[in-house]
């Protein structure tokens, strides 16, 4: 009898920051470095496969580590995805561990996503394939919908956010670096003071109101406290009476 695996997905990681970094310097001084490119560009290609595999797990269809076959779940974390070819099985909340806080979902990237798998895939020049990893890295979550939201190279891209934004910033260009290129960093600068400007804009509307919230629940004690007073007043001023009454 053919024993049953159990073998958890294993997922493709983002790409080193010190391969971006080499490949920018090297283009910077007109150094067509093509094994870099293909592995920079692969690399990020793979992960975008991935990043769309998970995405239809997350959605209800898994994927069978070892085939690829697609077995639909019903997201009942104790549901045992099973593929009879391959003689596999894994409950799905075991299978949604081995992609959860892995920076697979890329919310709001996917027309780009999209377009730069459909694009390397033909590309046949070194330097075409350059402009595409380039204009992808310096992508922002929500773009297309005037959000910016955050850099959508966190997902493709080894780092926390804000290290993402400080690398990108801080690649290097030269009078070697394409105009395409150039141009992707002056439009990418762009951005980033965009982006900051929005996060500025949204802390300061939300301190607003935060600061209309406290003056309301000030004004609201301050109330409370003046008809706990009155309401102390009007015992003493009956308790007064009466003893006068008593008195008399």
């Amino acid at each position: 009898m053919t024993k049953v695996r159990h073998d958890r997905p294993t997922w493709a990681g983002r790409v080193p920051r010190h391969k971006i970094a080499e490949l920018y310097k090297k283009e910077a001084l007109g150094i067509c470095e093509e094994v870099l490119i293909d592995d920079v560009g692969i690399g990020l290609l793979v992960r975008i496969e991935h990043i769309f595999r998970a995405r239809k797990a997350n959605s209800g269809l898994a994927s069978c580590p070892l085939c690829q076959r697609e077995i639909p779940h019903d997201f009942d974390p104790a549901f045992q995805l099973r593929c009879e070819s391959c003689n596999w099985e894994l409950t799905w909340t075991e299978y949604q561990k081995s992609f959860q806080g892995k920076h697979l979902i890329a919310s709001g990237m996917t027309a780009f996503l999209k377009e730069y798998v459909k694009k390397y895939k033909v590309a046949r020049s070194p330097q075409e394939k350059l402009i595409l990893i380039d204009t992808l890295i310096h992508r922002y979550h929500w773009e297309l919908e005037g959000g910016l939201t955050g850099p959508g190279a966190r997902d493709l891209i080894a780092g926390k956010p804000n290290e993402v934004i400080d690398f990108l910033n801080q690649l290097s260009y030269g009078t070697s670096s394409s105009p395409e290129i150039l141009a992707t960093r002056q439009e990418w600068l762009d951005k980033v003071r965009k982006s900051r400007a929005q996060y500025a804009d949204a802390v300061m509307e939300r301190e607003l109101k935060d600061e209309k919230k406290r003056q309301k629940a000030e004004e609201k004690n301050r109330r409370r406290t003046l008809k706990a007073k009155a309401r102390q007043a009007g015992r003493a001023g009956r308790s007064n009476a009466e003893e006068v009454r008593d008195g008399t």
